[in-house]
């Protein structure tokens, strides 16, 4: 006797399912994690109550969790929009990256305007070079069908190590120690202070860029559900040769989706380095990119969801970090963490677009 199985695309999921199984998603993914925890000998229960208590129950907590849903927030929206598309950008991360990198260069060389002027100019150039590492997957996918999972990480890599060519050669600074002056030390030197963000009193929270990614959230839906290219982006991603028999151009709606996708990435990099770091390391990329990924999945593209997706996302990061110090955990433990998350939330959404029929 045979056993077939067959996957079968649902013809539309409601979103009462779709919420519980997010929710049941994620439900799985700390049920599976409290088993790794077990295996280092640390009660899951406490793990998770450390958690809580150091992201979301004290003033630090509090205001590094916001620090670090602001990039998460700016990826997840741009990731919510082209996914919907049924465009796999992988590459949030090189996207960041680039703006980042865009920001450096504009911080230096137009050290001598005022912070009014230069600031604005900043997100505008990390904006650009974001979208422009965007287009070029979107192009390619477009025009000769090249698999946009590959294209966009393998980008991603390619910009990488050149930024780690320069910042161990040209960019490295050369620190200057009495009448010395020696290099060695792979970093740039600290951008200017009329290109540094400012922050909330107290905090790091750099609030022009906390503003740019509510604002981007709150526009991306409205793009979506209110204008005309919204609804050609709802049509392709429902089906792209419905679209394509429409009259609709793919080139155009895929283009413009990661337009906006990296260029937000790109804002991202801005914040992260003029508001935060202030200066390229090798350890400079957080994973906002590929953490993004999760935040978009379990957000969408509403606002309000993606805000709180990613505020409590960005609570667990910080409370990864507290229990990796406190618990003695190694790094990989969080980073496996996080992985079995994105797995059970990668693999709810695919069970509520398809259904197992065994026969």
């Amino acid at each position: 006797m045979k056993i077939k199985i067959k996957i079968v695309r649902r013809l539309e999921a409601s979103k009462r399912t779709i919420i519980l199984a997010r929710i049941l998603s994620v439900a799985l993914a700390l049920l599976t994690a409290s088993l790794v925890f077990l295996m280092y000998r640390v009660d899951p229960l406490t793990v998770y109550g450390s958690i809580f208590s150091n992201a979301f129950a004290t003033q630090t907590g509090l205001a590094e969790s916001i620090v670090r849903m602001i990039p998460l927030l700016l990826v997840s929206s741009g990731l919510a929009l082209v996914f919907m598309n049924g465009f796999w950008n992988i590459g949030a991360e090189g996207q960041l990256l680039a703006g980042a990198m865009a920001a450096y260069l504009t911080a230096i060389t137009l050290s001598w305007l005022p912070p009014l002027i230069l600031i604005p100019i900043l997100f505008t150039f990390g904006f650009l070079a974001g979208a422009l590492w965007g287009i070029i997957p979107a192009i390619l996918k477009a025009k000769l069908n090249v698999n946009e999972v590959i294209s966009t990480l393998m980008l991603y890599y390619t910009l990488y190590w050149f930024f780690q060519h320069l910042i161990h050669g040209p960019w490295e600074a050369k620190e200057k120690v009495g009448q010395l002056t020696y290099g060695g030390f792979a970093h740039t030197g600290v951008i200017p202070k009329s290109s540094q963000l400012p922050l909330i009193a107290g905090t790091r929270i750099h609030w022009p860029t906390l503003i740019i990614a509510i604002m981007a959230s709150i526009l991306v839906y409205f793009l979506v559900t209110k204008t005309p290219l919204g609804y050609e982006m709802r049509v392709v991603g429902d089906n792209s040769s419905a679209a394509k028999a429409a009259g609709m151009s793919y080139l155009k709606v895929i283009t413009l989706a990661m337009v906006i996708s990296g260029g937000l990435a790109g804002i991202a990099g801005v914040g992260e380095l003029c508001g935060i770091q202030l200066r390229f390391t090798p350890e400079f990329l957080s994973g906002y990119g590929f953490s993004g990924i999760i935040t978009a999945w379990l957000g969408g593209i509403n606002p309000i969801s993606l805000i709180i997706t990613n505020f409590l996302y960005g609570g667990l990061l910080v409370g990864g970090e507290y229990i990796m110090i406190n618990y003695r955990l190694p790094i990989g433990v969080v980073d496996m963490f996080n992985g079995i998350i994105l797995f059970f939330v990668l693999s709810g959404d695919f069970f509520t677009r398809y259904k197992v029929k065994i026969s």
